[in-house]
């Protein structure tokens, strides 16, 4: 099965230039396409990231994360930002680092947070060199992982759940809450108008709750019945790994009816219905939605280079209440930081499939786990979408 671009390169020049993109989506669109930070330069509408500074660490982390407001407080003492490098999904970021790329703070998930301590990637944080550390939930200093052997190794910045936008006013029997289920994804009646997530370890976990298996500890004869399951559905898609912002227009355009997102693309798809007969849901699925969390640490390069002082900045930059409200009011995501909702109703939050609660609502949550034998996982899933 050959699976539509995520959008073609002439087009995502047209919107870069047009200011139409966030530096958050270009860089993921450029991610998909290959293209560096260096190359983002020529293509107009002004530099996507600084030139490199060798007094300032390596920050390899996702595309966007370079947005000024994360790092007002390490810019305000440096006078400058970090150097950034970016990956395209965690597998990428594990993949060059164990080829030798040594950067000096990353931006992993949850999921991969065992992995990556495994591999050698992850140093001892001190977090009393945290001045917003006392302001972080206790929910999120206990996830799975980010302390091991009596030392921390992550600190979470932001969260956030994966479930379904669905089109209700084309797809009505999946208004009703008690309907909503992940089984939607296989739906036939909606062929050619459905994206499953990109993510190995996401679209493996969403055929696991469909079979009733747990995701987080797979043995191989239960992988091979989710890998069955996945091959009746790919063909169904009409496209895989789009990015936030073309994935939300396609369910706008009634191009998709049912599409893997983050709760980010509640508010964009309430824009987009304002005045119009366009009736959406963000759906429940009655097997649980994917809470995931990701967040900031450092690799042992930056002691060795002597940028641990600053590697600790960094993180403190984006765990700050100002960096969190940032995140919140303009991504939508949460974030780890309590004060960061001050200021925020619930109504507002609410409408962009969050709350004020936040230890509360995530009491009862299952954190997405790393799966077993996650290069397994994903090295299947590509061949699964290659036709494999």
């Amino acid at each position: 099965m050959t699976l539509r671009p995520m959008m073609e390169t002439t087009r995502f020049h047209d919107l870069l230039c047009e200011g139409k993109l966030t530096r958050r989506n270009a860089h993921r669109v450029m991610a998909t396409f290959g293209i560096g930070t260096l190359t983002a330069h020529t293509l107009g509408g002004g530099a996507l990231a600084q030139d490199a500074d060798e007094d300032h660490p390596i920050f390899f982390t996702w595309g966007g994360y370079d947005e000024p407001e994360f790092m007002v407080h390490y810019t305000a003492k440096y006078g400058r930002e970090p150097n950034y490098h970016f990956f395209s999904d965690e597998d990428d970021a594990f993949a060059k680092m164990r080829g030798g790329f040594e950067p000096h703070v990353t931006y992993p998930c949850g999921p991969s947070l065992k992995r990556w301590y495994d591999g050698g990637l992850l140093a001892p944080i001190e977090t009393d060199r945290l001045s917003n550390w006392p302001d972080v939930m206790q929910v999120f200093k206990d996830v799975p992982h980010s302390v091991v052997d009596g030392v921390r190794v992550y600190v979470p910045e932001d969260w956030g759940q994966t479930s379904m936008v669905i089109r209700t006013d084309v797809a009505p029997e999946y208004a009703d809450p008690e309907n909503q289920t992940w089984k939607a994804l296989w739906d036939e009646n909606y062929a050619g108008r459905i994206s499953i997530s990109n993510s190995s370890y996401e679209a493996f976990a969403i055929a696991a709750l469909v079979l009733g298996i747990s995701p987080w500890n797979m043995n191989e004869a239960e992988r091979i019945q989710c890998e069955e399951l996945l091959r009746k559905q790919i063909p169904l898609n009409r496209v895989i790994g789009a990015s936030f912002t073309e994935r939300v227009q396609a369910v706008a355009m009634g191009e998709l009816v049912i599409s893997t997102n983050d709760n980010g693309a509640v508010a964009e798809l309430a824009t987009h219905a304002e005045g119009t007969n366009f009736e959406f849901t963000w759906a429940t699925p009655k097997e649980g939605a994917l809470t995931w969390h990701c967040g900031l640490c450092i690799h042992p390069a930056a002691i060795r280079d002597g940028f641990y002082e600053k590697a600790h900045e960094i993180i403190d930059s984006f765990i700050s209440p100002e960096a969190g409200a940032y995140e919140i009011g303009n991504w939508y995501y949460g974030h780890s930081n309590v004060k960061s909702y001050e200021g925020f109703d619930e109504e507002f939050l609410n409408s962009i499939g969050q709350t004020g609660h936040v230890e509360e609502f995530l009491a009862t949550a299952q954190f997405q786990l790393e799966m077993n034998e996650p290069d397994v996982l994903a090295t299947r899933w590509e061949e699964l979408k290659a036709g494999f």
